[in-house]
């Protein structure tokens, strides 16, 4: 199942790539600059074919990719005087292959010539030429028996380009993927269908409800005390007679639905199920009856889907909480460790949801949890050590709740095909949000670190995750990447698309390009340091896979 989940890994991060550098290779072509090769991954090549003017290739490393045009960067002359060549010429007399691998036996019987001055850009249309041969404008160079290039003139490169040209080249990446994200973001609006919020039918049963005997097509008419309105069954939590407002004003976390079906009424007990985001921990759903369904008995770690388990903050803080765990103390410090600001006992769940919710624990800062955790019959009383917990700023970036209470039923669902169209955009323009407010957190707030940053391994187990939901969900996961790598490559820095769009505006305003050594120069230092970056993710992304596998 492992191997599976990294092909899938691959197949998906290189749909993305893939996507991405088919932009710049279309607008580059558009443009007609020479696209010596398109390849999948980094490092050395394991397939590579030449069609048309562009080798394709899958290199060993399958971490990005790139679309190497000519003229990118500033390089030094292909041909220098006394290099030694070997030349083939054309029915016209000009030099239709340029061969620099001379010791190659299939080359032997071609006679060796010396450089002695030789122009291969052709600056303004003038004529190529190596010594006093003229050269073909589509000639190529042989680099081995087996690869050859096409010589790039002045014409050919990226740098003789408008600037809207170039533009158009850089920003085609990251539009690529932005329109791959709103197109599967579309698609999966249209495979779901719209749900109507405006019944109390139900339309899927999951959990708790499933448990209690409810099922598709029944009518929730009331939960606890709270009568449910025809109008307005699933609209929110902040909607008066919705199901979602009954069941979090409802503090029992037991609760009394009655339901019709058939035209006849019945009453069940549903054990919703809390998440508490902030706080680490979640309710079981095993043992959930009359007599225990209060006791605040916890979750901290699940299985994940590419083996070891997912482990919360509140599992991996010292003496931290385990499976099983019931609460029986939240001490909330703020930033302060040493005052205490906010302490609940704990007798139920709704004592946890209150304490979750309230005005301070909203913001952040750190807590310690007491539990009991029962070991071959002997009750111990124990105490967390101080961590750290999500506020809701940070959780609603990343479109979670702080909590989350469900009992199991879900809206039916429809065909519209202009609200799927608005739905599509929806899951487009929030999955955007992520990244920008992610971004923003990472600069400003002291909850987000580069540390918190994911690399291969995290998409890996993102891939893994994703896939086990589903094929929605993993279509998913796979617009949210492409929105990612379209909306990063945008930053103005350079080595990235954005950086180079930062040096055309520049060119644009001072109707002066950029010394081409200085931005390669700039560009290779950024990039290396991208690189110590990635390299440094790589480290915790590995640290936090160990976690996960212990």
């Amino acid at each position: 199942m492992v191997f599976l989940y990294i092909l899938l890994f691959i197949l998906v991060l290189g749909l993305v790539v893939c996507i991405h550098e088919l932009g710049h290779f279309y607008f580059a072509r558009k443009a007609g600059i020479l696209v010596n090769e398109f390849a999948f991954g980094m490092g050395p090549k394991i397939v590579s074919k030449k069609h048309g003017e562009t080798y394709w290739s899958i290199r060993a490393f399958p971490i990005g990719g790139f679309c190497a045009m000519s003229g990118e960067e500033a390089t030094d002359p292909i041909l220098k005087p006394k290099d030694k060549v070997k030349l083939v010429f054309d029915e016209a007399g000009k030099v239709k292959e340029i061969i620099t691998c001379i010791t190659e036996d299939k080359f032997k019987d071609i006679p060796e010539v010396e450089v002695e001055k030789a122009d291969l850009i052709g600056a303004n249309m003038a004529p190529l030429y190596i010594n006093d041969f003229e050269v073909n404008r589509n000639a190529t160079i042989v680099v081995s028996k087996k690869e050859e290039y096409q010589i790039a003139p002045e014409e050919r490169a990226f740098y003789s380009k408008s600037v809207w040209k170039r533009f158009m080249v850089c920003l085609g990446g990251p539009l690529n993927n932005i329109l791959l994200a709103i197109l599967i973001f579309l698609i999966m609006s249209f495979l779901m269908g719209v749900p109507n919020d405006s019944t109390n039918v139900v339309g899927s049963v999951s959990n708790g409800a499933l448990s209690a005997g409810i099922k598709d097509g029944d009518t929730i008419l009331k939960i606890g005390d709270y009568t449910i309105d025809t109008e307005n069954g699933y609209k929110g939590a902040s909607t008066k007679g919705s199901i979602s407002y009954a069941i979090y004003n409802s503090p029992s976390r037991a609760l009394n639905v009655v339901y019709s079906r058939d035209g006849v009424e019945y009453t069940t007990t549903i054990y919703s199920l809390y998440s508490f985001n902030n706080l680490g921990f979640a309710s079981s759903s095993e043992d959930i009856n009359s007599s225990n369904s209060e006791i605040v008995k916890v979750i901290v770690e699940t299985t994940a889907a590419l083996g070891g388990t997912n482990k919360t903050k509140a599992y991996q803080a010292e003496n931290g909480l385990r499976n099983g765990d019931i609460v029986t103390e939240l001490n909330y410090y703020g930033d302060n460790a040493f005052v205490s600001s906010y302490t609940v006992k704990v007798t139920n769940w709704n004592d946890v949801y209150i304490f979750a919710t309230s005005d301070e624990v909203k913001q952040g800062g750190d807590i310690r949890i007491k539990y009991q955790r029962t070991t071959d019959g002997l009750v111990e009383e124990k105490e967390t050590g101080l961590f750290s917990i999500y506020s809701e700023k940070l959780l609603s970036s990343q479109n979670y709740s702080l909590v989350q209470k469900i009992i199991g039923v879900g809206a039916p669902t429809k065909f519209d095909f202009f609200r799927s169209i608005g739905q599509g955009f929806q899951y487009f323009f929030k999955a955007s949000s992520i990244v920008f407010k992610t971004l923003f957190l990472l600069v400003t707030s002291k909850e987000v670190s580069v540390n918190d940053l994911g690399g291969f391994i995290t998409i890996l187990n993102e891939t893994a995750s994703y896939a086990s939901g589903g094929f929605i969900s993993l279509l998913y996961f796979i617009g949210l990447l492409s929105v990612n790598l379209g909306i990063m490559n945008l930053l103005p820095i350079p080595a990235l698309d954005g950086g180079r769009i930062l040096f055309l505006f520049i060119e644009g305003v001072t109707k002066k390009k950029v010394n081409p050594k200085v931005e390669t120069i700039i560009e290779n230092v950024v990039f290396w340091l991208l690189m110590a970056l990635i390299a440094y993710i790589l480290v915790h992304d590995v640290i936090r896979l160990v976690i996960q596998l212990k």
